[in-house]
Parts: C-alpha cells; sequence; structure tokens
C-alpha cells in the first residue's frame, strides 16, 4: 500500500476513533462485527491478532473509520449499500501504527441500512488472499524443512523443542545465558525479488521470550556486509502474535540478495534465558 495512502488512512481511522460521523444530516445505522474468523488451510496454523476493523462504502469505497473489535459502526447511509471491512492489525506490535493487512480477504456485503437500526455481522470468515506468497513458512513440525539453520553470532542456535508450544506439538527456542547473551540466526535460503510485484512485505509469528530481538535483512553489496535491523519485540511471559512490517527494511538495505536475520540478546539483568518462537510466515505478493 502507498504510505501517504497508509498515512492519511491512519489520520482518518484517528478521527473515526473519537467518533466523528461522516454526515451529520443523515441519523446512523450501525453494523456490528465482533471479529474475524481467520481459517488458513495447508498454509500454517491460524494464529492472529486482528485489532480493529477498516470499513469502506458504496461503489466508490468511500471511508466510514477503523474501529477496534468488537464494534459497533455508525453509517450515515440509507438503503442498499456496498461494505467492504478490511482486517487491520498493529504494525511491528505498536499500537499507535494500526495497518489494513492486505494479505487477508476483505469481506464485502451489501446491506440494507436503515437509520437507527443495527445490522450484526457475527464473525465473518476470512483467509489469505490467494495470490500471496510465502517465502518461509516454518511450524517446527516434523516433515518441514527448517527455515533458519544458520548460526551467525553465539554459541547455540535456533532448536525445535516441545517445553513451551503454540500450536500442533513443536516449537523453535533459541537458549541464552550471561556467557553466550548474543545469539543472532539467518534464514538457510536466500531471497531476492520480495517486493517485485508489490512493495509489501511482512513476517509474522508467535513468540514468548526472556530477551529482546529485531529482525533484519543482511548480505553481501560488492564486498562490503550489509546489515541492516529494524523490527524488534521485547520479552514476553506469554505467547503473543505480531505482525512485523519488513518492507521498509529490505528496500533500505538495497541488497539485491539477502538473508532474513534474527538476532537476540539478553537482558543485563538476568544470567540466562530462552525465545521461543513459532508460525514464523515470511509472506509478500
Amino acid at each position: 500500500m502507498n504510505r501517504f495512502f497508509t498515512l492519511l488512512l491512519s489520520l482518518a481511522a484517528l478521527l473515526s476513533f473519537t467518533g466523528c460521523p461522516a454526515d451529520l444530516e443523515v441519523p446512523p445505522a450501525f453494523i456490528t462485527i465482533d471479529g474475524f474468523d481467520l481459517q488458513t488451510p495447508d498454509l500454517g496454523p491460524a494464529t492472529s491478532d486482528i485489532s480493529e476493523v477498516w470499513v469502506f462504502a458504496g461503489e466508490n469505497n468511500n471511508f466510514i473509520g477503523a474501529f477496534p473489535l468488537p464494534a459497533r459502526i455508525p453509517v450515515h447511509r440509507t438503503g442498499s449499500t456496498s461494505m467492504r471491512f478490511e482486517s487491520g492489525v498493529k504494525q511491528n506490535g505498536v499500537s499507535a501504527t494500526p495497518e489494513i493487512y492486505d494479505f487477508y480477504t476483505p469481506v464485502t456485503r451489501t446491506l440494507e441500512l436503515i437509520p437507527g437500526e443495527t445490522i450484526d455481522l457475527g464473525t465473518p470468515v476470512i483467509g489469505y488472499r490467494p495470490e500471496v506468497k510465502f517465502a518461509i513458512l516454518e511450524t517446527f513440525e516434523e516433515g518441514f524443512t527448517r527455515a533458519f539453520t544458520e548460526r551467525v553470532r553465539g554459541d547455540t542456535s535456533l532448536i525445535v523443542t516441545q517445553e513451551f508450544v503454540r500450536t500442533g506439538e513443536f516449537s523453535g527456542k533459541i537458549y541464552l545465558s550471561d556467557a553466550d547473551p548474543l545469539v543472532e540466526v539467518a534464514s538457510t535460503e536466500t531471497f531476492n525479488g520480495l517486493t517485485n510485484v508489490r512493495r509489501f512485505v511482512w513476517l509474522e509469528m508467535d513468540f514468548r521470550s526472556d530477551a529482546n530481538g529485531q529482525w533484519g535483512a543482511t548480505g553481501v553489496n560488492g564486498i562490503d556486509v550489509i546489515r541492516f535491523f529494524d523490527a524488534g519485540f521485547r520479552p514476553r511471559n506469554e505467547w503473543t502474535k505480531v505482525y512485523f512490517n519488513l518492507t521498509e527494511t529490505i528496500l533500505e538495505s538495497t541488497l539485491d540478495n539477502y538473508k532474513i536475520n534474527l538476532t537476540t540478546l539478553l537482558p543485563a539483568e538476568l544470567s540466562e534465558g530462552n525465545v521461543y518462537l513459532d508460525n514464523i510466515k515470511l509472506i509478500h505478493f
């Protein structure tokens, strides 16, 4: 999505959170939506953290607003109206940067809007758009090829474990200690062209962690080793879903070929700790 357009939508979303109506002359009809039911057959477990719904109305897709879920949406229109509902997530896990998640299918409905009346959509089903590509799909389950096998820094690596698991039978684990506080792993595969179709590359994952972490793109440009890290996470004592926008990280690295790296750092106050990961998906168009 064009970043300027995204900024405009974000500003409009802030207005919508304050409850500013689009047209005071038309009493609103209301639409309620509890959330979205993500279904991902053959594309890894359907973990998600969809925090808001972005709403558009009419043939011109006029922006109504972005609303925290569960949502009660006022629409200042009457009669048969085409509506589009897009899933929204917290970009890089930060609530101040909401974003439409274009990889999920939108929900479209033609609704008969009556001022003062409410239409309940419940929990509509969504999935990944058919054109979405998975550069990495790491679930740590048996029978799947490991996606992060290269150790870059530290004496330990990303291993398979059953100690704490988000879905399935296995997850990934990085062990850190005061003797080995910094561990970095890299993707087995080298990537290129992920932004060719659309400049839109994200990494999803579930994690619980005693340590800090950052994702980035690394590679060689001529004789120089380029390391460009941006999206990061902080310790969490429960499983957390997060969506990292790696688009600018990859583009600003200026690399034609790159690996996706994860670096982890144990906080100074701890003598040891673990990083648990599950359902890592690097996705693009």
